[in-house]
């Protein structure tokens, strides 16, 4: 072998041995961003964890506080109901009240809207023997009220409302 081929043997065997080498490290560095990029990862999954943990800390303290809350208004309206009675008179002039006026309504045919304002009387005036029916909308005045009654009621059916 002549000096040259020496020289050309000992300066390919480097380069190879110095291309296995930079494989090697390419090789390492290759390993060392993915072991980079998994651990990147687990840090930002474990940091989303303590934020959904802090999350669910905060809102199972909410929930024991409403449910606390719920507690003492449940005791607050059982106390309540307990001191609305209605006394046995009311009760029975609440039911004498309810029959008069079942009684005034079948009687006269008057239906009120109790939606319309305290001073206001309003509603309608059925008679089914003459088949009538007559709204009404007026200031409060019981003999407007009855004149209107009287004469949806009247046998030649005269729907005349009072003045």
């Amino acid at each position: 072998m002549t000096s040259a081929d020496l020289h050309q043997s000992w300066y390919l065997r480097i380069c190879e041995e110095f291309d296995a080498f930079c494989d090697k490290v390419d090789e390492k560095i290759t390993k060392e961003q993915q072991q980079l990029k998994a651990c990147k990862k687990r840090t930002e999954l474990e940091n989303k964890l303590a934020v959904e943990l802090k999350l669910k800390s905060d809102l199972n303290r909410q929930l024991a506080e409403l449910e606390h809350r719920g507690s003492e208004l449940d005791r607050v309206c059982a106390a309540f109901e307990s001191r609305l009675t209605i006394a046995d008179s009311d009760q029975q002039r609440l039911e004498n009240a309810k029959e008069t006026y079942q009684l005034a309504k079948e009687l006269t045919g008057i239906r009120l809207d109790f939606s319309a304002p305290p001073n206001v009387a309003k509603g309608y005036i059925k008679n089914e023997s003459h088949r009538a029916l007559v709204p009404f909308d007026m200031p409060l005045d019981s003999e407007a009220l009855w004149r209107l009654a009287a004469n949806t009621h009247t046998p030649n059916n005269q729907n005349i409302p009072p003045n």
